[in-house]
């Protein structure tokens, strides 16, 4: 994890997990993270077993240039690799695991910027699974916010063990 608002965001989750798989959706307090609530999302599993978008922080809105609640998550990514993005999101809702992507998004007008994602798992019950989420941009040109980005591709991922993460201790795939 290199930005700031994945390692802060992981910090808070690794607090409230208190040595549990995933803590609870409704242990999580906004206000304790209301410096990331731009560019945070919650995902949910959907009748049909896609994972899409409960909450998006405004920010997030902006970069996508349209409202995500209630659309697919892996419909942010390009066609080949929207399966490898479903499964490793269903990982989260399912084995609890934690998946930090990096990604180049790209702009309705060619232009491209580097993403970090971080989706953590919580505890909604077998019922209700649910994933915390942080999307930071690398850098933040002039353009981010104001031309859409409407692909996505995928540079690294990385599976990651909480009980075991110093946050920068193995490279990515």
């Amino acid at each position: 994890m290199n930005q700031n608002g994945s390692i802060t965001l992981f910090q808070y989750w690794n607090r409230l997990r208190d040595g549990r798989p995933a803590p609870k959706r409704s242990e999580v307090e906004p206000a304790d993270i209301k410096s990331l609530l731009a560019d945070t999302f919650i995902l949910e599993r959907d009748t049909r077993g896609q994972a899409v978008f409960r909450l998006a922080g405004t920010r997030l809105c902006a970069y996508y240039g349209r409202e995500l609640k209630g659309f697919s998550f892996p419909s942010l990514w390009r066609e080949k690799d929207q399966r490898l993005v479903s499964r490793l999101i269903h990982g989260v809702f399912d084995q609890k695991s934690v998946v930090l992507i990096t990604f180049e998004g790209f702009s309705r007008s060619g232009r491209s910027n580097r993403f970090e994602l971080l989706a953590l798992p919580l505890d909604g019950g077998v019922e209700s699974p649910r994933c915390l989420g942080v999307i930071s941009a690398v850098e933040k040109p002039f353009w981010l916010g104001a031309d859409p980005i409407t692909d996505a591709l995928i540079d690294s991922i990385r599976v990651v063990d909480p009980e075991k993460e110093l946050l920068n201790n193995r490279p990515a795939i």
